[in-house]
């Protein structure tokens, strides 16, 4: 076999091998679906094929299961409406696709608005038109929401789920096994690599992708292993501290990593609380210098003794019923409620293409005028650069299946036939990469092989090419002219971001000095601030062009320090470790940084707030000084910020 010909052979059995339990699902469904209630329901398996696509390889609990049944149901009941009258059909489809976005989206998770809003938005553009119909769409919904229970369930129990290591006795071994890298300067590159991966899967996993999330202990534990992870950044972000590293002190991370690893087998088990003891005891005979590994240890040993005390009250009845974190949801609202913020410019431009859209549909008197609003919503993205590659592929597929479709259809000579074809031509999209120019033939044959049974077959060809010209012409004003997200704008709003999210913090710390914080707030903003951070590390690195990248790259580290040290202080405030007098400085401290977002502290500020400064405790003092320090660093690399 030519080189070639294997190569691509090898790649399409292992795309196959891959979408084999997808393929299967699809065809399961759409065979049940097609003969318990007929073709014209077809509709809701490609739709429930993406919500199994997106769930298949992950556990799912019965809450999700009910949300789903819950959202469907309501999404089903506004896609009725919408088919009432022209301005109900304007209304919802500016609402709906804007609650979508905005509490089930991220610029981390920038699709998690489309399995829902593919349901409404497929849905409704071929609405019931009476209650009778209604009722049959709705209990075709549930028949597949059912379905996909079995499936997925099925799933788990032959093949399982993907194994994590995003749990407290995972994160511990592993932090176990990182802490002797420090003390290796050859091994550096190694210890970056392996956080770097552990951090990033927390924040992805920590970030919360949608509203309304309930809080428990075993919501407050999670929050507390990514709290422990965020110690670790602390000796990460730079190696400045190798200097202090003496015997006493590498003798201190071996003591602190063996203890970790002596902690894992125990947890869950009657010694549990022996271990408990064991951290305090260890803390309190921990004697290393003042520094940056003192803080280090300390403040691991303080988080690993709370997360002990939490995880040994999960076995013991709930005092209180399990709440939503309405701190939680003011914050991340706070986060998102501006014109500059992902989630509200992609909530607007995505509200006006279905809006403009639907109503062309609604008004239109020409058969499958749905397909605009249809082909708009799949070229929309949420970046105006992924829009204009997909307005480019999207149509040359669609020609190549048009020609394709065009000379084949006359050779099916039965129903059977051309179900069998179009059956083939899904299983192939979904072996082909979302966004490729070659994706949209097979989604082209399957979409023109179902209509063309009850269209004339070159009707159907000229109407798919025109409507999605149409769609063409509508995505790309709107990604000109409507709250653009260029990838240039939107890393200048993440630079801003991060100043914004620094105060916010602060905010945080001036409230613990005279009540108790909520740990799932702070760990909230410390994980969309390192998600930014991330992000506009990856644009620096891409754009070597940009101006002045290097010095907004030490920019970058010197929030990254900062932000460590603040998480360091918010700490040592909720563990009561300053005292009534030293409250004002501290206080006059945050209403230095928050009189503007950038300088953080003015240059004439920096000399009395560091003579007024005076802690006992040493650790905070140490903080609070290599604070002070790295906030007066900012102010030569003012001219570089972007804004």
């Amino acid at each position: 076999m030519p080189e070639p010909v294997a190569s691509w052979y090898q790649t399409f059995t292992r795309a196959f091998r891959n979408a084999f339990p997808i393929i299967l699902f699809f065809l399961t469904a759409f065979c049940t679906v097609y003969l318990f209630f007929g073709l014209s329901y077809v509709i809701l398996v490609s739709i429930i094929t993406v919500f199994f696509q997106g769930r298949y390889q992950q556990n799912n609990s019965l809450w999700r299961y009910l949300r789903l049944l819950f959202l469907g149901t309501l999404l089903l009941l506004l896609t009725y409406l919408s088919s009432r009258s022209l301005m109900l059909c304007i209304l919802l489809n500016i609402l709906v696709p804007f609650v979508l976005v905005f509490t089930q989206s991220s610029q981390f998770n920038p699709k998690g608005y489309f399995s829902y809003a593919m349901l409404f938005v497929f849905l409704t553009l071929m609405p019931p038109t009476t209650p009778t119909e209604l009722l049959t769409e709705l209990v075709v919904f549930w028949f597949c929401v059912c379905l996909l229970t079995v499936s997925l369930w099925g799933y788990r129990y032959f093949f399982g789920v993907p194994s994590t290591p995003l749990t407290l006795d995972g994160t511990l071994s592993e932090l176990a096994e990182l802490i002797p890298l420090l003390i290796y300067p050859e091994r550096q590159r190694e210890l970056e690599q392996r956080f770097q991966q552990l951090l990033h899967d927390f924040h992805q996993l920590s970030y919360h992708q949608n509203f309304f999330s309930i809080q428990s202990r075993e919501t407050q534990v999670h929050d507390m292993v990514a709290t422990l992870v965020q110690r670790f950044s602390y000796l990460i972000s730079d190696y400045e501290w190798r200097g202090e590293l003496d015997q006493s002190r590498i003798s201190a991370l071996e003591e602190l990593s063996a203890f970790l690893r002596e902690t894992v087998p125990l947890l869950d088990t009657p010694a549990q609380a022996r271990q408990l003891e064991a951290a305090q005891q260890l803390l309190n005979r921990m004697s290393i210098p003042e520094g940056r590994i003192r803080i280090f240890c300390r403040s691991l040993l303080h988080m690993l003794i709370l997360l002990l005390r939490t995880r040994g009250a999960l076995s013991q009845p709930p005092r209180a019923v399990h709440r939503i974190s309405w701190g939680e949801l003011l914050q991340q609202t706070r986060l998102r409620l501006s014109l500059e913020s992902f989630e509200m410019r992609f909530a607007m431009r995505l509200s006006i293409v279905m809006a403009l859209s639907c109503t062309i549909s609604y008004v239109l008197p020409i058969t499958h005028s749905y397909w605009i609003p249809l082909n708009a919503f799949l070229l929309l993205q949420p970046s105006c650069e992924d829009s204009s590659y997909r307005m480019k592929t999207r149509p040359i597929g669609t020609l190549i299946g048009c020609c394709i479709e065009f000379l084949v259809y006359p050779f099916l000579p039965s129903v059977g036939v051309q179900l069998l074809f179009a059956l083939v031509m899904i299983s192939l999209m979904y072996c082909s990469t979302p966004g490729t120019w070659y994706q949209p033939i097979f989604s082209t044959c399957y979409a023109l092989t179902l209509t063309s049974m009850t269209l004339n077959e070159t009707t159907a060809i000229t109407l798919r090419i025109v409507y999605l010209g149409a769609a063409v012409i509508l995505v790309f004003l709107v990604n000109r002219f409507f709250f653009p997200i260029r990838k240039e704008a939107l890393f200048t709003h993440n630079i801003k971001a991060l100043f914004s999210l620094h105060n916010r913090y602060w905010d945080i710390i001036r409230k613990g000095l005279s009540q108790d914080t909520e740990l799932s707030v702070s760990c909230e903003i410390l994980t969309h601030f390192h998600m930014l951070y991330e992000e506009c590390v990856a644009y620096l690195k891409r754009a070597s062009a940009f101006p002045l990248r290097n010095d907004l790259q030490t920019v970058l580290l010197t929030l990254w320090h900062m932000f460590s040290e603040l998480e360091q202080m918010h700490y040592m405030v909720r563990a009561k470790r300053v005292d009534p007098e030293e409250k004002p400085a501290i206080l006059d401290l945050i209403s230095a940084i928050q009189k503007d977002l950038y300088p953080i502290i003015r240059y004439q500020d920096f000399t009395p707030l560091k003579e007024q400064i005076h802690c006992r405790d040493k650790d905070l003092a140490y903080l609070l000084h290599e604070y002070l320090g790295h906030a007066e660093s900012l102010l030569q690399y003012k001219a570089c910020i972007p804004f």
